[in-house]
């Protein structure tokens, strides 16, 4: 008796695989198929090869049947995010933008669990999935701010980690000062750190095109070898540089537009909005201890 041969495994094409493979319109069409075969819309990490060997079904289903399944990226490529996607093909999307943030939803659900709601039904009012709320329930103190650690493999916060590259890129210096000298020509003037800096409560440009722009994380991993990176990679691709080091006066200066422009002083979550013309939290937690430290010091009036 013959034994059949097995089939091919999982093998991830080089990104951004065949040109052309993909359009809007065949990906729409991808994903009406896709709640037809499984009935229900495709999670983005359904369509990824993240992590093979933690591979649920659904995402299974996706390497098997590789490369019948555009990916993630390529979705994403082409509608600037997948909730668009979802959208555009006619299908239901879970928003990914909230109003509070992640130590807010794991406080809310911690109290919730006490007062003896259900996992569903705690996840239905603060609009996250089942394993989500179980994550919330289950996070960890930060061991440097002490805030929730909500993701199971992580071992700081969000807000601990969110200048830092989290997926090795393919990026190089070149494209890299390209995207710089692009994103001036359209905007007539250079990226600041916090517009290329991923934001799920304030989603600017920099998500809506993802991933047309490098992160300032992996801007700056490119870089390592110079004393101030991302400088470093504004000058060598010609742009202006506003600040080399950020003094006393000038953290003063942009604490004070802050607090004329919003009457508040800001939060850790504030200095990572592209409205925000200051240095970074973790520059202000280097250099002061927190970003409430830097305000009783320098802000203009006491906090």
């Amino acid at each position: 008796m013959e034994v059949a041969a097995p089939a091919p495994g999982y093998v991830p094409m080089r990104h951004p695989g065949r040109p052309h493979r993909w359009s809007r319109e065949s990906i729409q069409v991808a994903l009406r198929a896709w709640v037809e075969q499984t009935g229900r819309p495709p999670r983005r990490q359904d369509w990824s090869g993240e992590r093979p060997d933690a591979a649920p079904p659904t995402q299974r289903k996706w390497m098997n049947e590789h490369p019948r399944w555009p990916s993630s990226s390529c979705v994403a490529a082409h509608f600037g995010s997948w909730s668009k996607a979802l959208h555009a093909a006619g299908l239901s999307a879970r928003s990914l933008t909230f109003e509070d943030a992640v130590a807010e939803r794991v406080e809310e659900a911690w109290r919730l669990a006490a007062t003896g709601h259900a996992i569903r039904a705690i996840a239905d009012q603060l609009g996250v999935s089942v394993s989500t709320v179980h994550n919330y329930l289950r996070a960890r103190a930060c061991p440097e701010c002490g805030g929730p650690v909500p993701t199971p493999r992580a071992e700081r916060c969000i807000a601990c980690t969110a200048h830092e590259p989290t997926i090795q890129s393919p990026w190089t210096r070149d494209a890299v000062c390209d995207a710089i000298r692009a994103w001036t020509e359209e905007h007539g003037r250079p990226p600041t750190y916090h517009e290329w800096t991923p934001s799920r409560s304030r989603p600017g440009r920099w998500e809506a095109e993802s991933p047309r722009w490098p992160s300032a994380a992996v801007v700056c991993d490119l870089y390592t070898d110079r004393p101030e990176p991302w400088n470093a990679a504004l000058a060598e691709a010609g742009a202006a540089v506003g600040f080399r080091r950020w003094s006393d006066e000038a953290i003063r200066l942009a604490l004070a537009a802050y607090w004329t422009r919003t009457g508040c002083p800001p939060t850790a979550e504030d200095l990572r909005a592209s409205e925000w013309r200051g240095p970074t939290a973790s520059t202000l937690r280097r250099r002061y201890g927190s970003v409430e430290r830097a305000w009783q010091a320098l802000g203009p009036v006491p906090a």
